[in-house]
């Protein structure tokens, strides 16, 4: 089969479309089709070395396509499901993983980190971890999973939304910022959106959030203050990390809740703790998403009630093309492989 994949970590550079061998199915896997497959900034970090691979390895998270072979015993599905991948590889035996939590899963791992994902013509997954996508094309189903399903986790799952609430979603160009205003607004929240840039943020107006910061010019607390009659938001949406964290915190109302669910600017970061605890904050840390959260997204998306936004579709041998563009945070939305 056709495949991207990295002999050695480093930058776009080490991204190599090349023949790769068709992956050899196990018990309870089959074999899928890759129709198409998101890219993620997990990528970025697998393939620049925050994340440790095996090599040669091949990048991919979300993954839409039809299944084309099962092995024995498989009975979810048959050849010629139109499917999507639940991404969350785990043990499938330990307390949170038989209680519904498998994003906690002590030996949790993400599909395209842990084992070769969907940057690639052919992908094995375990029968279970794949979800049918009635009502939804193949485009459509990959760029859901990683975006929404994690905003859905956050917002409702953790935070527990609901219409009136004010919610501050830092970064609202990137794939899983776009995703939180539509949670947001789905549930009758108010939007405010941040980005750095006004070409971002009138893209995010026009998208349905209620208002915009420019953070790269902005105070962001002071503002979110101005715009909620001097109470600040009751959820922040943070995957942003050590850079806004602390701000984060500074734009919460009492009884606030931080959706803390990234650190792409790094993982430490001070926190005022007085803050924290005179104005009874809650601090809801979320990783990935169980496949719950990912079925309730499918069912809303099939009803049109939840649309990714694709800023692009690039040819699986423009992978390297589609890092830079994430990398220069160019995008607003979800880019797509499509092999």
């Amino acid at each position: 089969m056709k495949a991207v994949r990295f002999h050695r970590q480093g930058g776009p550079e080490v991204l190599v479309y090349e023949d790769a061998p068709n992956p050899q199915l196990g018990d309870g896997e089959a074999l899928v089709w890759v129709k198409a497959c998101g890219v993620n900034r997990v990528d970025i970090w697998a393939r620049n070395g925050k994340y440790k691979t095996q090599l040669p390895h091949i990048l991919g998270t979300d993954v839409a396509g039809e299944v084309i072979q099962v092995s024995q015993g498989v009975n979810n599905v048959t050849p010629g499901s139109q499917v999507v991948a639940y991404p969350v590889l785990r043990d499938r035996t330990c307390r949170y993983c038989k209680t519904g939590r498998p994003n906690r899963c002590e030996k949790i791992g993400l599909l395209g980190v842990a084992a070769d994902g969907g940057y690639a013509q052919y992908v094995k997954l375990h029968a279970e971890d794949l979800l049918p996508i009635r009502g939804l094309d193949f485009k459509t189903a990959a760029a859901l999973p990683v975006n929404f399903g994690t905003a859905w986790n956050g917002l409702v799952t953790r935070a527990k939304v609901k219409a009136g609430d004010s919610v501050l979603v830092w970064a609202a160009g990137s794939g899983l910022g776009f995703a939180a205003i539509q949670v947001a607004k789905l549930f009758g929240a108010k939007v405010i959106a941040t980005a750095g840039s006004d070409a971002k943020l009138e893209l995010a107006m026009s998208h349905g959030a209620d208002y915009a910061i420019n953070h790269s010019k902005e105070d962001v607390p002071e503002k979110v203050r101005a715009l909620t009659g001097g109470y600040g938001a009751d959820i922040v949406f943070d995957h942003v990390g050590a850079e806004t964290w602390q701000r984060s915190i500074m734009a919460l109302a009492k009884g606030g809740v931080l959706v803390s669910l990234g650190v792409t600017t790094g993982e430490e970061s001070g926190v005022n703790i007085g803050r924290v605890y005179r104005s009874e904050l809650t601090i809801a840390g979320t990783y990935a998403f169980t496949t719950d959260d990912l079925t309730k997204v499918l069912k809303l998306a099939s009803q049109r009630q939840l649309a990714p936004h694709i800023y692009k579709e690039l040819p699986l041998n423009s992978a390297g093309e589609a890092h830079r563009i994430l990398e220069a945070r160019e995008q607003f939305g979800k880019i797509l492989l499509i092999p």
